[in-house]
């Protein structure tokens, strides 16, 4: 994809002297400038697994937590079928 970008002169000149350091074409080392930001920022998953362990289930209308973890009950519910 081909895209404009306004690079103020300052960003053009101390990516120039990347560029010719580098032996780069400029439009690489956006690329890679790009790569690096999208990783760095990326968001992260870990945080959501296991995010209800250790927690109790109580189903609406009753009171007291159910004893066993979420998938045992599924599985055991489903057996009645």
């Amino acid at each position: 994809m081909r895209t404009l970008v306004d690079i103020p002169d300052r960003q053009l000149e101390d990516l120039n002297a990347i560029c010719a350091v580098r032996k780069l074409s400029r439009a690489e080392v956006v690329r890679q400038a790009i790569d690096a930001f999208i990783e760095e920022n990326r968001p992260s998953r870990e945080p959501a697994f296991g995010i209800w362990k250790g927690e109790t289930i109580v189903l609406p209308g009753d009171s007291d937590p159910l004893p066993e973890d979420g998938l045992a009950y599924q599985e055991r519910f489903r057996s009645e079928w």
